[in-house]
């Protein structure tokens, strides 16, 4: 079990082994698995980590200090209740697990579809080469692909295909209502996920300052490191017709029809995107951020608009399963760290929690 940035607890498995740790980091281990068991001490340490972040003390970085947790009792509760409340927050947590691995297979399927599209070219190459169709394509699109290639400034592309510049395709920072101290959905950068398009959570607050957004907006953090590091959203956590807000660090993205909305994303994640980003970063040392009107001169190729619907409707079903791993994973975690407490507490007793886990499931 691992303590890192302050409050954050961690449950080290076989398959994360051999690790290292940095200096910033302790290690909490069960002397006796038949005493202690390894599961129920990381959420039991878990709780106690909640209940004594006031203990932090330090001017420039907030610390615990170890003996203050070496002094702490542990409570003498016998090795099968604690394996039966480990299992019971567990299989929640295995099941949150199972599904970031689903969503991020999902996500690797849709990055590959676009790469072989729009940047590969793979269905007209496969046309070049004598093929009659292509795998996962509605036969119509790919009969009405070119068969050869032009030269272009990018290289070779399709014949027939342009190469555009970014706003050509896709709106940047798109404008957006909402009033001054309106209440709305906020996204902070912490939570942008750096892997997968949904972010880790949200909250609501009255508009400030900051940039506007509906679903089907693709987010990309502007400043380092966050650029670097690959914090990209795409919206869909919203209600119908609803706007939320962020940082004024963020670039809005929006394709423009027949272009699908995760059209922007797909292009985010993209090595030659991130690429041209970073390289456009201006600004001192440490606060270096790329413009969106740098994003002028980011080129792309323009692809038929028959090929353009036939991408979201093969990618859509897979966005959707996303959101609805996220969504129940939203809900699997509320159930848990509402449990935490009451299980280790006995407030709440095993056969009632084994049946709402049941009931969830």
């Amino acid at each position: 079990m691992v303590g890192a940035t302050l409050g954050k607890v961690g449950f080290v498995k076989e398959c994360d082994l051999p690790a290292l740790l940095n200096q910033n980091m302790w290690v909490i281990r069960s002397k006796d698995s038949n005493i202690t068991d390894p599961r129920y001490l990381y959420y039991w340490f878990q709780l106690i980590v909640r209940e004594t972040l006031h203990w932090a003390s330090g001017s420039a970085r907030a610390f615990v200090r170890r003996d203050d947790y070496r002094n702490l009792p542990f409570p003498a509760i016998e090795i099968t209740t604690q394996r039966a409340i480990a299992s019971i927050l567990g299989s929640l947590d295995d099941k949150i697990e199972l599904n970031r691995k689903i969503n991020r297979t999902l996500e690797q399927m849709a990055a590959a579809i676009f790469k072989a599209w729009f940047v590969d070219f793979e269905p007209v190459r496969s046309k070049a080469s004598g093929a009659d169709s292509f795998p996962g394509m509605p036969q119509p699109v790919f009969d009405a692909l070119p068969s050869t290639f032009a030269d272009s400034e990018l290289g070779p592309i399709p014949e027939g295909w342009e190469v555009k510049p970014l706003p050509d395709m896709i709106e940047v920072n798109p404008k957006r209502s909402l009033k001054k101290g309106e209440r709305a959905p906020h996204l902070e950068m912490k939570n942008m996920p750096t892997q997968g398009h949904a972010p880790k959570a949200w909250g609501e607050r009255p508009f400030g300052s900051g940039m506007k957004f509906n679903n089907g907006d693709t987010l990309v953090a502007r400043i380092t490191p966050c650029l670097e590091n690959g914090k990209t959203a795409f919206v869909d956590f919203l209600d119908a017709n609803q706007t939320g807000w962020g940082s004024t660090e963020y670039i809005v993205l929006r394709p423009i029809e027949p272009l699908p909305k995760a059209f922007a994303y797909c292009l985010a994640r993209t090595t030659s995107f991130r690429d041209f980003a970073v390289q456009n970063m201006t600004g001192t040392s440490g606060r270096q951020r790329v413009s969106a009107t740098a994003l002028n001169h980011y080129e792309l190729t323009k692809p038929l608009p028959q090929l353009a619907v036939a991408f979201g409707e093969r990618i859509a079903p897979l966005f959707a399963l996303i959101k609805a791993h996220m969504d129940e994973s939203r809900t699997l975690a509320k159930t848990r760290d509402a449990l935490l407490p009451k299980l280790l507490s006995g407030e709440i007793r095993i056969p009632q929690a084994e049946q709402l886990v049941e009931e969830i499931a």
